[in-house]
């Protein structure tokens, strides 16, 4: 069937022409009060094809792929490019001269019973339900993805990956007196077996029932540790300063400092599509470019940027594996962690905070000025050591200045869901918003 695409977008006048397909499974259990409210099963294949026509590189999105369509899409595929009226280049790539082979299990979650996954889900919930400290459980959810991504192109570029995954949580509410906490651990899981649900209970319960009973703290600048997963956050929200396309359009105030020194020397910042230590393994991107190791900061340096053709072109520059989804952005990213411990790290702190909630993050980031400030929870660290959980604070900073005054980084590195990585990071200062 592609090849005929290919073949009649050639004969339309198309120079090159490109298509990917997708085709993505999944499962969504959700529980409430020990009983199934949702069972949600979805099949969605979708299809983009891109081509060159007259110079100009257009695209089309649709779902199914069949010959009934091929020459309607085409055609739309060739209106779209003659009403584009933006110079920039157009490119379907002819392939790498290799590509990284990935050895990752892809476990079949479909061949579990159902009722092992409701069992699990229901003991979840009933376990984080004994805890004295709970009054409800708001949702317990089971998730299991597949997907599977094909691209093949008039240059003879013909690619295949395939991942899969699943992952559960449950959401707590926990109360003492006036005082009313949520909490959620996520369990992220390569096959069934990984799942635990004492386990994850436990875990869920010891970090709702650490929250209560938490005070505000006298507004100042204290020394800040950002929990693993709070600074990737973060981070998060500044990974399009480290794109060619915020470069091009002038949004990165990285633009014109590669090669400087941008960071203390202890930071480096990692994007690695094949680290064991993450859950998903890519060997191309979008476009068909092979992906690979880069570093974006080495001791404190800026690298370069994540390039798409498009911008690889633009700055006279390789292009970098990182196009997806119709953006620039990275594969596995992460902080890489010293080897001190969490104890270690914190011990000369007299006075400071440890933050592990953020509320409204993405809301208070600037990207483009590096400025962020978000309501957050934690723990006061006093003398070198956890004290009591505090609440109702706001922290604010800038990222491009906090980068240059990180004091240290524990040896917990841990992934997000959106495959992003870090360990614990001690910041020496930030504003802290309290009584």
């Amino acid at each position: 069937m592609f090849k005929k695409w290919l073949e009649l977008g050639l004969s339309k006048g198309i120079s090159d022409l490109e298509i990917f397909a997708t085709q993505s499974r999944s499962l969504k259990l959700s529980l409430y009060k020990g009983k199934l409210d949702q069972n949600v099963l979805s099949d969605v294949s979708s299809v983009s094809i891109r081509g060159i026509y007259d110079g100009k590189l257009s695209r089309v999105h649709f779902e199914n792929l069949s010959d009934d369509n091929a020459a309607s899409y085409l055609d739309a595929l060739i209106e779209n490019a003659k009403a584009l009226t933006v110079k920039e280049p157009a490119i379907i790539y002819e392939g790498s001269k290799s590509y990284p082979e990935v050895d990752d299990e892809l476990f079949d979650f479909a061949s579990v019973p159902m009722i092992d996954k409701i069992e699990l889900i229901k003991t979840l919930e009933s376990k984080i339900l004994e805890n004295e400290f709970v009054s409800q459980v708001q949702s317990t959810i089971y998730q299991e993805s597949y997907s599977k991504t094909v691209l093949v192109n008039s240059k003879g570029l013909n690619l295949e990956r395939e991942n899969t995954f699943a992952y559960c949580y449950s959401i707590g509410v926990f109360q003492k007196d006036d005082d009313i906490k949520t909490a959620a651990e996520i369990k992220i899981a390569k096959k069934f077996s990984d799942f635990n649900a004492l386990e994850l209970a436990e875990k869920t319960i010891k970090t709702g029932v650490s929250k209560l009973g938490g005070k505000s703290i006298k507004s100042g600048s204290y020394p800040v540790v950002f929990k693993n997963e709070m600074f990737s956050d973060v981070l998060s929200g500044y990974l399009s300063v480290f794109t060619g396309e915020s470069a091009y359009r002038d949004l990165s105030q990285l633009k014109g400092k590669v090669g400087e020194e941008i960071a203390v020397p202890e930071l480096n910042l990692i994007d690695d599509p094949l680290t064991d230590l993450a859950l998903f393994k890519t060997p191309f991107d979008d476009e068909g470019v092979a992906c690979a190791k880069k570093y974006l900061i080495e001791n404190g340096v800026f690298k370069g940027f994540m390039h798409n053709l498009k911008t690889a072109a633009i700055f006279n520059e390789e292009p970098t594996g990182h196009a997806f989804r119709g953006s620039i952005g990275p594969t596995n990213i992460y902080v890489e962690p010293s080897n001190i411990s969490f104890d270690e790290m914190i011990k000369d702190i007299k006075e400071g905070v440890f933050i592990t909630d953020l509320v409204g993050l993405h809301a208070g980031v600037n990207a483009v000025s590096g400025e962020f400030s978000a309501q957050a929870g934690g723990f006061k660290i006093k003398d070198g050591k956890i004290d009591h959980p505090i609440k109702m604070i706001v922290v604010s900073g800038n990222f491009f200045k906090m980068i240059k005054a990180i004091k240290s980084f524990d040896n917990e590195l841990e992934f997000s869901t959106s495959s992003i990585g870090s360990p614990n990071v001690y910041i020496e200062s930030l504003m802290i918003g309290g009584e």
